[in-house]
């Protein structure tokens, strides 16, 4: 069974106590630590940030939402849609389709089986890992971890659910209502943020009512999303980083 550090990474604790994941060695030759997936004063506190409010915002004004997640990670965005679900009295299939792409097989592979609770093919240090993500969503509310992994599964059924990489070519086949853009940075995914490959993505896949919401303030990507007709609005970010987006067509924050 493979450890963290197998896949190249580290496990790095963030200051409100919830686990990220930080890559072992660094695409960019000026940095000498790889890129980590979270602000270190955050993990989950940027992810309910950057989300979760707009997850509740499509739950509150379409009745059957799709979500679309780009960059599964370590699920922190999968919990916190589940989590808002279950606030507002909805089930799993209140959601008509939830897509996410991870371009790492491992990720993938450790998400599903964790969700699954088959931890005997899984280390102790990784699925206690993501444990800690699902304890640091549910801070101070009554859903249980259970209740989360029962929403899940209803749309993971199985590994090859969950997608794999983005791609340049990608055709998505679906219209999503919101989609939660949590790509590594251009320094390690520049394609997934080239303008070009944007305006055709949310052409593609962005249904007529839809918002789109990311931790980035790239002005190719709200190029993109403009030239796609939506209102692009700067917003607080986290913990003094740059500006973070959210863009709305036909819906309100």
């Amino acid at each position: 069974m493979k450890s963290w550090a197998d896949i190249g990474f580290e496990i790095e604790m963030t200051r409100d106590n919830s686990p990220t994941l930080r890559l072992l060695h660094s695409v960019d030759p000026e940095r000498d630590r790889g890129e980590s997936m979270h602000h270190s004063a955050g993990a989950c506190g940027e992810t309910l940030l950057i989300y979760g409010n707009p997850a509740r915002r499509t739950f509150e004004q379409v009745p059957k939402p799709s979500f679309m997640v780009v960059g599964l990670g370590l699920g922190y965005i999968e919990m916190t849609i589940a989590k808002e679900a279950l606030l507002l009295g909805k089930s799993a299939q209140d959601i008509e389709k939830l897509t996410s792409f991870e371009s790492l097989p491992e990720l993938r592979e450790f998400f599903y089986l964790w969700l699954w609770d088959r931890y005997d093919q899984l280390t102790s240090e990784v699925h206690e890992i993501y444990d800690e993500a699902l304890s640091a969503v549910l801070a101070g509310c009554e859903i249980s971890p259970g209740e989360i992994k029962k929403f899940l599964r209803v749309h993971f059924p199985n590994l090859e659910s969950i997608e794999g990489a983005l791609e340049c070519t990608e055709q998505v086949k679906h219209q999503y209502h919101a989609i939660m853009y949590d790509a590594y940075s251009s320094k390690t995914t520049p394609h997934l943020w080239d303008e070009e490959f944007l305006v055709r993505f949310f052409a593609n896949t962005c249904a007529g009512v839809s918002l789109v919401s990311t931790y980035s303030g790239r002005m190719e990507f709200k190029e993109a999303l403009r030239k796609n007709n939506f209102e692009v609005v700067s917003r607080e970010a986290f913990y003094g980083k740059r500006k973070s987006t959210i863009a709305l067509r036909r819906m309100q924050l």
